[in-house]
């Protein structure tokens, strides 16, 4: 190829990858770490965040007893997210009382705060207003319907 054709070529692609590497942080992405239960995850950050909006059953651990469904809940969540990139958005209040930041959580187009509770492994949250909400309700009412999840009845 010749040199007039080639360095063009070389900075166009230069000036794409700038972009998308910019465009991707701009997306604040990271990669789950840890899942603590159904509605917990730690980033590679080192940020604990709190699943905006969703209700899941506790975990055993030093600060609440094992509710029932919680393992499965927290199982659900770590196939869903587990060593995969999330993009998070930090909701308007974006600390809970523990300090965790309270976000909606992505993965690839899943928005997985709705999965979650559409799924059947965690009830939508009700204490406080917040986007989704009527969304959620109508999730969880579904999943109740359909018997899935936490609500089978077996």
């Amino acid at each position: 190829m010749k040199d007039y054709i080639r360095w063009p070529l070389i900075v166009v692609m230069v000036i794409v990858l700038v972009v998308l590497f910019n465009w991707a942080k701009a997306l604040d992405l990271h990669e789950v770490r840890t899942v603590y239960d159904g509605d917990t995850i730690e980033l590679d950050d080192g940020r604990k965040i709190r699943l905006l909006g969703v209700d899941a059953p506790e975990v055993k651990s030093p600060y609440s007893e094992e509710e029932p469904f919680g393992q499965e809940s927290k199982r659900f969540l770590s196939k869903l997210l587990f060593g995969k990139k999330v993009y998070i958005k930090v909701g308007a209040d974006q600390y809970d009382k523990y300090g965790r930041t309270l976000a909606f959580v992505y993965v690839d187009d899943i928005l997985v705060n709705g999965r979650i509770i559409k799924d059947g492994w965690a009830r939508a949250y009700l204490r406080f207003d917040y986007p989704y909400r009527d969304l959620f309700i109508s999730y969880e009412k579904e999943a109740k319907a359909q018997g899935i999840g936490m609500w089978r009845t077996e």
